[in-house]
């Protein structure tokens, strides 16, 4: 039994970090969580975006297979990715993978990206490597550019809306006035 634990130990330390991505075991620091939770959403906006020209011309079955990958996307894949990468973030602060269900309330979910993680060894592996400058450095501005994005399409929904005139009623019947 114990020659079976250092094996698998000694295959997990010779696996790169990349690769274990989509296990349940290890760490993971703050900065590689907001890099791999905020870039993964990225990139499928991005694939979801190109997706939409190639599939424009194949009219409705187009139309169904975007919106069939769209809900497997958003609805199945990166679920279950924020999911893992949670559990491994929880790990670093030398708690158990249940924390992750904290990920479905709102605002508290946020503590993942503050909490800091314990800086010795712990119950669930050794400390995970320093980010390099340019995973710190996406980890600062992929909150930022969203969260710009976002206040920039609310800007113009507002406008949009203010802009229109308001238009009569598309009805002939008259209101009802008790």
């Amino acid at each position: 039994m114990d020659r079976t634990m250092t094996a698998d130990n000694d295959i997990m330390q010779a696996v790169p970090a990349r690769a274990r991505l989509f296990s349940l075991r290890g760490r993971l620091g703050r900065a590689h969580y907001i890099a791999y939770t905020l870039g993964s959403l990225v990139v499928a906006f991005f694939f979801i975006y190109l997706l939409s020209f190639g599939l424009m011309f194949l009219g409705e079955l187009g139309r169904m297979l975007y919106i069939l990958v769209s809900v497997l996307l958003f609805y199945g894949f990166l679920p279950i990715f924020f999911t893992l990468q949670t559990i491994k973030r929880a790990h670093d602060f030398n708690v158990g993978g249940w924390l992750a269900l904290l990920l479905l309330v709102p605002v508290v979910n946020l503590m993942f990206c503050f909490i800091p993680g314990t800086r010795v060894d712990n119950t669930y592996g050794p400390v995970p490597p320093a980010p390099s400058s340019g995973l710190k450095a996406g980890a600062i501005l992929l909150p930022i550019l969203l969260i710009a994005g976002f206040l920039a399409t609310e800007g113009s929904r507002n406008s949009q809306q203010e802009s229109t005139p308001a238009s009569p009623p598309a009805t002939s019947l008259k209101p009802y006035t008790p």
